[in-house]
C-alpha cells in the first residue's frame, strides 16, 4: 500500500489540522482531492531526495495545505476585467473587421484580470507575462512591490493566435480609462506602471512605438515602464550565425525557425519539443526548493498551474506560436529615441545562459549611454543572488522573485512619491 503522507501530516501537525477545519467551514476546495494532490507531490519529493522522515512531512503537508488555501483565496480576490465605457471607434472598426472572416473578436483580445489592493493608491501595474506562464502567475510572486501604489492588472495573452493591434488597442482604453478615472480619497488621476518581462517587455516597447506612430503618444499619462530581462526580436534568444545553439532556450526555439506555419504537422512536432525543453527548465528550478521552508509558501502555490501549461497540445493556431511569429517578425530596436518616460531596465546575472551570445537588447540595452539615446530618462541594473550556489536567471520571476523586488521597490517608490 502506498504511504498516505497526508494522513501523516494531518496525524502530527495540529495545524494542518486546524487548517483543515478552516477549509470545511470555507469550503475553499475538496480535501480529497488536495489529499490525493500533495500524496503525489510528497511522494515524489521522496523518492527523488531519499527517505522523508515524519516532521519534514508533517511540514511539506502543512506547506503544501496552506500554498492551497492561498492560491484558492487569491483566485477569488483577482476578477476578469472588462472596460465599462465604449471602446475606441478604431477597436470597433476591428472588431468588425475580424468578425466579418468568421473569426470571433474575442478569441484575438487579451483576457485582463484585475486585483483590488486596499490602499486607495493611483499607480496602478499593468502586468505583460513572457511567453509562459500567464500573467497571473507569472507576476504571483512579484505582485506586493505593485500593489502597495495601485491595483495590478494581469495581462493575459490570447489562447489562440496573436493580432499585435487589438491588443495594443486594448492597452490604450485601459490605460485612458485609468488617466481619466480620479482615485476617491486620493484626489488625483491615476497614471499606471507598465511593467513587463521576457516577451511581454517587446508588447510594452512596440506599444510606445505604435503611440508615437498613431499620435495617441499626448493623450496617455504613464508613471513608468519596466523592462525585466527584456526579449525585443528573435535576435535575442536565437544565435542566427549557427544552428548549433548554446542555450537552452536558443535549442527551444530554434526548433520553430524555418519550418512553415502552415503545416500544422510540423508545427505541432516542433511546439512539443520546445514544451519540452522549456519544462525541464522549470522542474530543475523546482529541484532546489526546500519544500519544508514557510518562505517557500507562495512558490508552492503557483508550481501546479505553471506545470500544467507543459502538458498541453500546442497547435500552428495556438497563441503561444503566433507570438513566436510575432517575434520572428520584430527587428531589434534602433538606437533611436522612443519615450521620456522614466523607465528601469532589469537584466539577471546569468541572462547569458538564456540570452544569444550576440543579443542586440543585452547589448543595447546594458550600455547605458546608449539606454539613454533610447529612453532619456532609463537607468540599468543586473540582479544578483544571494546563494552562490545558484545565479539570478532570466525573467526568474517564481524562484528568485525577492531578488528582483530588491530593485524595483526602491525605483517604484522614488515616482510616487
Amino acid at each position: 500500500m502506498d504511504k498516505d503522507y497526508f494522513q501523516i501530516g494531518e496525524n502530527l501537525n495540529p495545524k494542518v489540522r486546524w487548517y483543515l477545519k478552516f477549509v470545511k467551514l470555507s469550503r475553499f476546495f475538496k480535501i480529497k482531492e488536495v489529499a490525493e494532490q500533495i500524496n503525489a507531490k510528497v511522494g515524489r519529493i521522496d523518492n527523488r531526495r531519499g527517505p522523508l522522515d515524519d516532521d519534514a512531512i508533517s511540514q511539506i503537508v502543512e506547506n503544501l495545505v496552506v500554498a492551497k488555501i492561498a492560491r484558492t483565496h487569491l483566485s477569488r480576490k483577482i476578477k476578469r476585467f472588462k472596460l465599462k465605457g465604449r471602446a475606441n471607434p478604431r477597436l470597433h472598426e476591428l472588431r468588425r473587421d475580424i468578425e466579418s472572416t468568421s473569426r470571433p473578436f474575442d478569441e484575438l483580445a487579451c483576457a485582463i484580470y484585475k486585483e483590488k489592493h486596499y490602499r486607495m493608491r493611483n499607480n496602478p501595474a499593468l502586468l505583460f507575462p513572457g511567453f509562459v506562464p500567464d500573467g497571473n502567475e507569472a507576476f504571483y510572486l512579484l505582485r506586493k512591490a505593485f500593489l502597495k501604489y495601485g491595483s495590478a492588472y494581469y495581462i493575459n495573452y490570447p489562447a489562440r493566435r496573436f493580432h499585435k493591434e487589438v491588443v495594443f488597442h486594448q492597452i490604450l482604453d485601459l490605460i485612458l480609462d485609468i488617466n481619466n478615472r480620479k482615485i476617491k480619497h486620493v484626489g488625483k488621476k491615476g497614471s499606471p506602471f507598465l511593467i513587463g518581462t521576457s516577451f511581454g517587455c517587446s508588447v510594452i516597447v512596440n506599444f510606445l512605438r505604435w503611440l508615437n506612430e498613431t499620435g495617441n503618444i499626448d493623450r496617455v499619462q504613464i508613471r513608468g515602464v519596466a523592462l525585466i530581462s527584456p526579449v525585443l526580436c528573435l535576435d535575442d534568444v536565437v544565435d542566427s550565425a549557427t544552428k548549433r545553439q548554446k542555450t537552452l532556450v536558443g535549442r527551444a526555439i530554434s526548433n520553430l525557425v524555418g519550418i512553415d506555419p502552415n503545416d500544422p504537422e510540423a508545427v505541432a512536432q516542433a511546439m512539443k519539443k520546445a514544451r519540452a525543453i522549456f519544462q525541464k527548465m522549470f522542474v530543475s528550478g523546482r529541484d532546489f526548493l526546500n519544500f519544508t521552508s514557510k518562505d517557500l509558501i507562495p512558490v508552492f502555490s503557483i508550481e501546479d498551474e505553471v506545470l500544467a501549461i507543459f502538458e498541453q497540445d500546442i497547435g500552428s493556431d495556438s497563441g503561444y506560436f503566433h507570438r513566436y511569429l510575432d517575434l520572428k517578425d520584430l527587428e531589434p530596436l534602433t538606437n533611436s529615441y522612443l519615450s521620456n518616460v522614466p523607465t528601469m531596465v532589469l537584466f539577471a546575472e546569468g541572462e547569458g545562459d538564456v540570452m544569444a551570445p550576440n543579443s542586440p537588447t543585452l547589448k543595447s540595452f546594458s550600455d547605458i549611454n546608449t539606454l539613454k539615446t533610447i529612453f532619456p530618462d532609463g537607468k540599468v541594473e543586473f540582479v544578483y543572488s544571494k546563494d552562490p550556489s545558484r545565479k539570478v536567471t532570466h525573467s526568474d520571476l517564481i524562484f528568485q522573485a525577492e531578488r528582483f523586488i530588491e530593485h524595483l521597490d526602491p525605483w517604484l517608490e522614488g515616482l510616487t512619491l
